[in-house]
């Protein structure tokens, strides 16, 4: 009788724990950091985009998603097939957990369909704005990238574009929404001159100045280490000393995919993100992922990487002892010399075993710390993205709950909302649906008005 009455009030807890976390989400004034501006159409959008295009990309869709699927696709009727709304919104959704390249496979059908010219910019732009405003979102910032290969003038064009869209959707909602962006360039890319490029059009044209707040490393992380970056992001830094008034953030996706590594290197790549000077860090799954979610596995990386490892652990080996088990320290510096004569690129494996586990749990408090003490830079979280690409069995083992608990600097955003069918105050609903506190959320959402790339 008494264990029934106790699940009965355990139940009424909950309900009514919900039910004040959804009054709570419903009252709020949402900031959304890390949100992609073609990400965001709608399935209806990305529809009529493709229909007022005359010469679709096809092969940037289909080559991939029939690798991935085996799907044939019949492009001459391609609109016809798919006019069912429902369909086509199978075919766009990434809705299940899967690895980032099935992502990819679906972020190419807006890249396909789209024609990407500076008037649909600007039509996106103003209509996302827009409808963002009337889901309560009351500042975005939201990241553009343009092909590795563009020049400068495409730069110029359709970075105006952007901003003058931004601009006209906040005029459509009557100002109730501030709207920013955020250029994403490519890892491997001409990344400097295009900066230049940018910063220069933010010297000439009032607009750009007001609207263009950050730089953005998103896409692939695999296979480009923090440390390519280090110099680049001191470059930055310098710049915003010595001129504030075109001051830009720096946004690092890191640690959201993380295939070509093991899990510790991984976790210090988010770290070494945060030292070297990123602002806001996307994901950053790596840094508080439960190390147990790794029993068992075989993981492999390159030699080089391993090194780079075991130097870190060696470098900081007297303050990672504070906070767990480690690694002995003969035992570093011997592996250190067995690895210093093989090929930098061949594999080394690791079965992940409880010494293991033990390591990287202290390595990610190490890291957190690191994070909160010696940087000022913010986690970008964002629930569906992770649970999804980040592959999560589920909320509760969502990494934010860690990060909250040891008082890092967090905020909640979206993504790509129009891909995975979600709005901002859906993911603060995920959030508070897996047990962060309504104090908690209430204290997100406003401290992330000062986490936005003018004020960091």
């Amino acid at each position: 009788m008494f264990r029934i009455y106790t699940s009965f009030v355990n139940k009424i807890k909950n309900t009514l724990q919900f039910f004040l976390s959804f009054l709570l989400i419903h009252s709020m004034s949402f900031v959304d950091l890390h949100n992609h501006l073609y990400g965001s159409i709608t399935a209806k959008k990305l529809f009529e985009i493709g229909l007022n295009n005359p010469n679709p990309r096809w092969t940037l869709f289909t080559n991939l998603y029939n690798k991935l699927y085996s799907k044939e696709f019949k492009t001459e009727s391609f609109f016809e097939d798919y006019e069912d709304l429902e369909q086509f919104k199978n075919l766009y959704f990434f809705n299940k957990p899967a690895p980032f390249i099935e992502f990819q496979s679906k972020f190419n059908l807006i890249i396909a369909l789209s024609k990407f010219d500076e008037e649909e910019i600007r039509d996106v732009a103003k209509d996302i704005v827009a409808e963002h405003a009337k889901q309560e979102v009351a500042f975005a910032e939201y990241r553009l990238m343009y092909a590795p290969n563009a020049t400068r003038e495409v730069y110029e064009s359709k970075t105006i574009a952007a901003c003058e869209g931004l601009q006209l959707g906040e005029e459509l909602s009557q100002n109730t929404i501030q709207a920013r962006l955020v250029m994403s360039l490519h890892r491997d890319g001409n990344y400097l001159e295009q900066y230049e490029w940018l910063k220069e059009l933010m010297n000439e044209r009032n607009l750009v100045r007001k609207y263009l707040v950050g730089i953005d490393f998103c896409y692939i992380e695999e296979g480009f280490p923090p440390s390519e970056k280090k110099s680049f992001f001191e470059r930055v830094l310098r710049d915003n000393e010595e001129n504030p008034h075109t001051a830009v953030s720096i946004l690092y996706h890191v640690g959201e995919s993380f295939a070509d590594k093991t899990p510790k290197s991984a976790a210090r790549w988010v770290g070494e993100s945060a030292l070297y000077g990123a602002h806001r860090l996307g994901h950053s799954i790596a840094l508080g992922i439960n190390p147990e979610s790794f029993a068992d596995k075989t993981i492999s990386e390159k030699v080089s990487e391993r090194l780079d490892q075991l130097q870190f652990e060696i470098q900081h080996y007297e303050k990672l002892k504070y906070f767990g088990i480690t690694m002995d320290y003969a035992k570093l510096i011997q592996e250190v010399n067995l690895l210093k004569g093989k090929d930098k690129d061949s594999q080394i494996s690791f079965v992940i075993n409880k010494q293991y586990i033990d390591e990287l749990h202290t390595l990610q408090e190490f890291l957190i710390y690191l994070i909160r003490e010696e940087t000022k830079s913010v986690i970008e979280c964002c629930p569906t993205s992770n649970l999804y690409i980040g592959m999560l069995p589920n909320m509760e083992e969502h990494p934010i709950h860690r990060f909250v608990d040891r008082n890092l600097r967090v905020t909640i955003a979206s993504d790509d909302p129009g891909i995975f069918e979600t709005t901002l105050k859906r993911e603060y609903q995920l959030a508070a649906n897996s047990g962060l506190s309504e104090k908690k959320l209430d204290q997100i959402e406003k401290l992330s008005y000062l986490y936005t790339s003018e004020k960091l």
